[in-house]
């Protein structure tokens, strides 16, 4: 019999508010990007002044932009995932999984599931997560305190890297 890791976890806010940060985090830096030289660009062309004091103005007010984008978009991406966690009373059930050769078996009050290791999309880390999507857009949320030992996370990572093609398995380090 193949050896498995059962993992009982219950996901907080914080634990969602990490995810949709993690998640978004190549999206909001596009943004912000394109949002400040959209800006720069703008400028010169308004002021046609290019001389190199104006041109040393508009990049310090370029990048204090991006700065002030930056926390505005990840403070109401905090708060929208917040509200969104608290009214979804399915997040907030206690989750069992098994995680073996064979997959990962997920089981709550609302329902349960077996996901095969051939279906699953890719697998992301944080600093407190792994993330596991069944889809480009849909994950399911392992926090890492809920894992019984340093030895299970390692053995997660490796069955992963086993049983996926290494382009769809993010761990850090």
């Amino acid at each position: 019999m193949s050896q498995e890791i059962k993992v009982d976890t219950e996901l907080s806010s914080g634990d969602v508010q990490e995810f949709n940060l993690w998640f978004s985090l190549n999206s909001r830096i596009i943004v912000t990007s394109f949002s400040v030289v959209a800006y720069f660009a703008i400028m010169l062309a308004i002021t046609k002044n290019y001389s190199t004091s104006s041109l040393s103005i508009l990049a310090v007010t370029a990048v204090g932009l991006a700065i002030i984008l930056w926390f505005i978009t990840r403070s109401s991406l905090t708060k929208k995932s917040k509200r969104a966690f608290e009214s979804d009373n399915q997040s907030k059930l206690p989750q069992s999984y098994v995680i073996s050769d064979e997959g990962i078996r997920h089981q709550s009050d609302s329902g349960s599931g077996h996901v095969k290791w051939e279906e699953i999309y890719k697998i992301g880390e944080t600093a407190s997560l792994f993330a596991f999507f069944v889809s480009a857009n849909q994950a399911l949320i392992l926090p890492k305190r809920f894992f019984q030992s340093e030895d299970d996370k390692q053995f997660f990572k490796e069955l992963a890297r086993k049983h996926m093609f290494s382009n769809r398995v993010k761990f850090k380090g």
